[in-house]
């Protein structure tokens, strides 16, 4: 039996994720604000929660005796000019989107590690490298995630813990539902993918380890800027990966 723990579960690419899951033959454990449809163990549950993240961690790690993947997903958008935004929003924002996993990770971590097995799959945004001044706080959370994600797995590699990021453009989901994003939502839409095409990319993170994994828009063009520009960086954090090892 393999344990699979998803954040953000309720709703699209969390509802898509824990569905592709469960298929795959996991135990789903799923953990959203709203209660999930999907999954074995469903908690409705605040993850900016510190001590209810690490209880619940605790709660599935007592019952089946191990945790085989974390899927950090849980996270929404606030879309407008930073002289206008709410900087309450924000900071809660920054704690769904970065503060979160880091909990959540420093939790299953370690259980992963006396294992020697495991996967964390962390779900990002190709706005950690393309920020937009409509988005900034959304970027730079974003950002964060990323760099931890790529430092993590070059630490990871020796007890044979795989890290991915997962790296999206627009999605076919609720993101835009924040009253920010009116009049805004067909910029999204536009070239928007279904929640599928993410699910399937972390499956392939589980099987892999990849580092990042990117998930093109409609536009299908982005992925190799960005490819192009993190060239380099794919070569320091092999170093890294290598060095640490």
């Amino acid at each position: 039996m393999k344990i699979a723990i998803i954040t953000g579960a309720s709703k699209g690419i969390g509802k898509a994720i824990a569905i592709k899951l469960k298929n795959e033959g996991y135990t789903v454990v799923s953990i959203s604000r709203s209660k999930a449809e999907v999954g074995d163990i469903i908690y409705e549950a605040d993850v900016t929660d510190k001590e209810n993240d690490f209880r619940i961690v605790k709660e599935v790690y007592e019952k089946f005796g191990r945790i085989d993947v974390l899927v950090n997903n849980a996270g929404f958008g606030i879309y407008g000019s930073f002289l206008e935004t709410s900087l309450d929003e924000e900071e809660y924002m920054i704690k769904t989107l970065f503060v979160a996993p880091l909990y959540f990770i420093k939790s299953v971590y370690p259980i992963m590690v006396r294992q020697r097995e495991g996967s964390i799959v962390n779900i990002v945004s190709e706005a950690a490298y393309v920020a937009t001044p409509k988005l900034i706080v959304y970027s730079a959370a974003k950002a964060g995630l990323a760099q931890f994600t790529n430092a993590l797995w070059a630490e990871a590699r020796k007890y044979n813990v795989k890290v991915s990021g997962i790296y999206p453009g627009p999605v076919k989901t609720n993101f835009t539902s924040h009253p920010s994003f009116k009049n805004s939502e067909d910029i999204f839409s536009k070239y928007a993918v279904t929640p599928d095409k993410v699910a399937n990319a972390v499956v392939k993170a589980i099987k892999t380890g990849k580092r990042e994994i990117y998930v093109p828009s409609k536009l299908k063009i982005e992925p190799y800027f960005l490819k192009f520009a993190r060239l380099f960086e794919s070569l320091t954090y092999w170093i890294v990966s290598k060095y640490f090892s």
